[in-house]
């Protein structure tokens, strides 16, 4: 089950205007004209599901344009898989699905602000942009890839595509999941994770306001596995690591979770960063939230305050356990750290919880 497409998409919106970009007319910078993408990756193995394809080819409005693809492919049969989504300038949603279907919207958006032609510059950006999708079955698990290869941007203006990507898969089964992206909000929703890797300084970046809007979000998802989260790290050998100048600027990473299974969670962040594990009688709960220049509280039900000596490298240290963690059949070990961010981690029930 593989669809495997490329198409040309070129955009970039008024909000995401490049600090470089008014210097594009002196120096043009090679990052901000149409290059390779720092998406680098390949077709998952497997059989392709057949799929359902639509296009609305591209349309434009005022200075304005935007392409919009849907692939639909039933995966009936299948349980859980491998998920992984690139995009620089995007956001992405990855979701259960109501049903056995998978579905993928990819929308590119171009803008032709700072173009001799607005609307054609707006174009050309999503005609030079080259997207990569593919969905595919392979042992019983459902593998989806996207990424694209290239992207556009405009010329002058600097204004670069902007793809977001909203995946829907079927709730049966846990799922590896990885992202990579760098400038739009980035949010995994109500599946089980049996892994899931993500990494991007994420947010819009909007002429105005300071540092990023948006964030990373685990919403109600259930722990199978570890997840890791660094928003700072770059892409080694791609992307350099954020300088510590501006990593205050990072928007905020906000995790809710409950586990089914042994699990840890490690993140890493230079904004703000909440942690919620939902309490149960079985769970033990371990968190240690480390800050510099932030907040950092950690509440567990019933638990007991650990060290909290600061480190070389975080100034405030603060940490606690479930009383009789290690006995625990399933526990679920916990690492927050941001420099300059607030960091919160809790695992407290709304009303008290009936022992065994």
């Amino acid at each position: 089950m593989k669809v495997r497409v490329l198409t040309s998409a070129r955009s970039a919106i008024p909000a995401l205007a490049l600090i470089a970009s008014s210097l594009a007319a002196q120096t043009p910078n090679p990052d901000y004209q149409t290059r390779q993408s720092q998406c680098r990756h390949e077709a998952p193995p497997g059989t392709p599901l057949t799929a359902r394809r639509t296009d609305s080819g591209i349309t434009t409005r005022g200075y304005s344009a935007q392409q919009v693809l849907t692939w639909t492919a039933d995966a009936g049969g299948l349980r859980g898989g491998e998920l992984l989504i690139c995009t620089e300038y995007g956001r992405v949603e990855i979701e259960d699905s109501e049903d056995s279907q998978v579905r993928m919207q990819v929308r590119i958006e171009g803008f032709g602000e700072g173009s001799a032609s607005p609307e054609q510059g707006a174009r050309r950006v999503i005609e030079e942009t080259t997207i990569h999708g593919s969905i595919t079955s392979s042992a019983g698990r459902l593998m989806v890839r996207f990424w694209h290869s290239t992207l556009g941007f405009t010329t002058p203006g600097s204004q670069p595509a902007f793809v977001s990507v909203r995946l829907m898969v079927p709730a049966t089964g846990s799922y590896a999941v990885r992202t990579e992206a760098f400038h739009g909000a980035v949010a995994v929703r109500r599946l089980t994770l049996e892994r899931a890797v993500l990494r991007g300084n994420v947010g819009y970046k909007m002429r105005g306001i300071p540092g990023f809007v948006g964030e990373t979000e685990l919403d109600n998802v259930i722990l199978a596995g570890d997840v890791d989260i660094d928003n700072l790290i770059g892409i080694p050998g791609i992307r350099a690591p954020v300088p510590a100048s501006m990593a205050a600027l990072a928007s905020p990473i906000r995790i809710t979770a409950s586990a089914a299974s042994t699990s840890t969670i490690s993140v890493v962040n230079g904004g703000s960063i909440m942690i919620a594990v939902q309490p149960a009688p079985d769970l033990g709960v371990r968190a240690i939230g480390e800050s510099n220049d932030g907040r950092v509280t950690v509440g567990i039900d019933g638990g007991v305050p650990g060290d909290s000596t600061p480190t070389p490298q975080f100034r405030v240290r603060r940490s606690a356990a479930s009383i009789g963690f290690g006995d625990k059949p399933v526990q679920v070990s916990i690492r927050a750290s941001s420099g300059p961010g607030a960091v919160h981690i809790t695992s407290i029930p709304n009303a008290p919880l009936r022992r065994p």
